[in-house]
């Protein structure tokens, strides 16, 4: 079922080019990989700052000032550059955030492809990107959405370490997957 409905997704994207063919991309792939790297680093530094007072002090800093919130969007933004590279190895683009996680399903997890490109064919070949990556991604894009978009909400430092950590695993994963696709002569 899930499955069907994430097809008709991904051709209402094809149909209105939210998706769509750039083999031009894959040069950009070393790029977004290291963006994605930035972003983790940064989401750390955030973490680390928001639990260092001597830090604080120094930069002038209000002593209860956390960053649990730029942590957790620097967290996304790590998977969601990561994934534009998995995406654009196989020289296909995105044009929205729900559409580029769908299309790392439907094309990593669930191994189909949408486009007709000699460049998509090697996704058969490769390991299956485990769904419980997908499924980070969105709760780490939920996460970021509260952080960012509701003043209201509390924002722990579990939920700020919970998007890094789950951030790590991802551009690890996904970069593991990178390097398959190229070793496949891509």
């Amino acid at each position: 079922m899930r499955e069907k409905l994430l097809k008709l997704k991904i051709d209402g994207y094809v149909q209105s080019k939210e998706l769509y063919e750039d083999k031009s991309f894959v040069i950009l792939v070393p790029y977004y990989l290291d963006k994605s790297r930035h972003n983790l680093e940064t989401a750390d530094l955030l973490l680390k700052l928001s639990d260092d007072r001597e830090s604080k002090k120094a930069l002038r800093i209000r002593e209860d000032y956390n960053a649990y919130d730029w942590a957790i969007s620097a967290s996304y933004y790590a998977m969601f550059h990561a994934a534009t590279a998995a995406l654009g190895s196989l020289g296909l683009r995105a044009r929205s955030h729900d559409c580029l996680i769908e299309a790392m399903e439907y094309h990593f997890v669930h191994k189909k492809k949408v486009l007709e490109t000699e460049l998509i064919g090697k996704i058969a070949r490769l390991k299956s990107l485990e769904e419980k990556y997908i499924n980070q991604m969105w709760h780490t894009k939920s996460r970021r959405n509260t952080a960012h978009y509701k003043a209201e909400a509390s924002i722990s430092r579990s939920d700020a370490q919970r998007s890094l950590k789950d951030a790590h695993g991802f551009v690890e994963r996904i970069t593991n997957l990178i390097d398959e696709l190229r070793e496949q002569g891509g």
